[in-house]
């Protein structure tokens, strides 16, 4: 399956002070870190310096670098051709003076490539930023954007900053309709987004103001209210014409991520002996274990097999991301037959010790050692997060491709809308830098791997045990609140 391709614009203006050594930065943290197929765009707004020059050089001597010349001023200019021109599957951006760290790209860039966002925008103003900048400046961007919060009544925080991306497809369909050039392009593209049902990720950044910056404040301010203005009366029209209330976007602040793109994900064996350990101390607040959690979902999946595939006892499971057999040790009285799989050998170890009647195999993370439609239900239990985004497209679909034609896929996974879900998952170490799974981005994992018959529930909305406690499960199952979800299809072979 085809790496995502990410391009990254940088426009610039009399910009040769600089341009070579961030240009440079920028590449070698993409060429050590991106698991993406990546370019960079300098666009030049007509400088008059050797700025254009450096560009060239640039480009010439590294094919992942595209010059283009404008002899026409603005940002906004300079985005609308780079990104309207670039095939890549993500289209990003940023200031050239590098003032926002580059540690935040991941967090800008996964949630577009895992299907989770279609929008996403540096913030300076989200918690957990690290800013430093001018108390003028603050004052200004502050009062701009609780201006733009109340008359676009959207949640985005800060509409400014010049760190943002979008999935290639939004970008080219959303640049024709945007009609500002300049700095007001920012806030133009995120308001037609809301305006379009679209979703918007919102991540903390670390952000150092540039004292060089070419950015005016007054007249960038005084044109942004102009603006402002302008979207305002389109959006009365839009409404008046539609008879009502026009689409709403939903907005996702994301916290700042420090993690790096070649983070060890797959590296368990240093956590095996201590897994279940780590697991019980970053749920200890619900006054449970992960012996609980591990028997609701034994429970669940009985209840789903039953209503797809048949009774789980005359089936074959195969369990991928097994651990150390936390949840086999439930599972494997309630299957037909029990196999699991893991990068982990230590884990593996364990769990061979744990669950003797299941049968473990070790798997590279890449293919899973068993012939097409080997099984009647796959599962991943909690398992996905843990995949680098890159590679979650080709993780899904071999989990469609062991499970027979018309079995089941079962995926649970941690939901980010869940408070204290996100309270565990930030308390563990094992989830130290992962990037959780929206179940919009699963589901589109699931059916780019061909699968078929989507379906969500959601449960563990509260601890109780037994039959209350599944019972309320089952009652909310349609509310994307609870604390984990589980996303099932059927596989589909061609």
């Amino acid at each position: 399956m085809a790496v995502a391709s990410i391009d990254i614009t940088i426009p610039v203006l009399n910009e040769e002070r600089c341009l070579g050594r961030s240009v440079a930065a920028l590449a070698s943290r993409l060429d050590a870190e991106c698991p993406y197929t990546w370019s960079i765009t300098v666009v030049d707004n007509g400088s008059t310096d050797g700025t254009w020059a450096i560009a060239e050089a640039m480009a010439a001597e590294n094919p992942r670098i595209r010059a283009i010349r404008l002899e026409r001023r603005g940002r906004g200019r300079a985005l609308k051709e780079a990104w309207s021109t670039s095939d890549a599957d993500v289209v990003a951006y940023m200031d050239v003076d590098l003032s926002t760290g580059l540690e935040s790209l991941r967090g800008l860039i996964d949630p577009l490539v895992d299907g989770t966002a279609d929008v996403s925008i540096g913030s300076r103003l989200a918690q957990g930023a690290q800013i430093k900048r001018s108390a003028r400046r603050e004052v200004i961007s502050r009062i701009y954007n609780l201006i733009t919060r109340a008359v676009f009544r959207y949640s985005v925080l800060d509409a400014q900053c010049g760190f943002k991306a979008a999935r290639g497809e939004v970008a080219r369909s959303l640049i024709p309709l945007i009609e500002d050039d300049g700095w007001f392009f920012d806030t133009e593209l995120i308001v037609l987004a809301w305006r379009r049902g679209l979703r918007i990720n919102e991540v903390s950044v670390r952000w150092v103001e540039d004292n060089d910056s070419r950015v005016r404040i007054v007249r960038t301010a005084t044109a942004d209210l102009r603006g402002i203005w302008r979207l305002a009366r389109d959006g009365r029209r839009q409404r008046s014409a539609a008879g009502g209330e026009l689409p709403r976007g939903t907005v996702t602040q994301s916290p700042l991520s420090l993690g790096s793109w070649d983070a060890p994900i797959w590296d368990f064996d240093a956590f095996a002996d201590g897994y279940v350990e780590a697991v019980n101390q970053s749920v200890s607040f619900t006054g449970r274990d992960s012996a609980f959690f591990a028997r609701r979902k034994v429970e669940i999946l009985e209840d789903l097999a039953r209503r797809s595939v048949g009774e789980l006892s005359r089936l074959s499971v195969l369990d991928v991301g097994c651990g150390t057999g936390t949840t086999d040790q439930f599972l494997v009285d309630h299957v037909g037959s029990l196999t699991g799989v893991d990068v982990s050998e230590e884990m593996l170890s364990l769990a061979r010790e744990n669950v003797a009647d299941a049968r473990y195999e070790w798997y590279d993370g890449e293919k899973l050692p068993f012939p097409d439609g080997s099984f009647d239900v796959s599962i991943a239990v909690c398992v996905l997060h843990h995949v680098p985004p890159s590679t979650r497209a080709k993780f899904v679909s071999e989990l469609n491709r062991v499970t027979r034609n018309r079995g089941l896929i079962a995926i649970f996974e941690h939901n980010p809308l869940n408070p204290l879900t996100r309270h565990a998952v930030n308390s563990c170490e094992l989830d130290d830098g992962v990037v959780l799974v929206h179940g919009r981005g699963a589901a589109t994992l699931l059916r780019e791997a061909g699968a078929s018959d989507i379906d969500r529930s959601d449960y563990l909305f509260t601890p109780l045990g037994g039959l209350l406690g599944r019972s309320f499960d089952r009652a909310l199952e349609w509310l994307p609140l609870g604390g984990q979800y589980i996303m099932a299809a059927r596989a589909r072979h061609p």
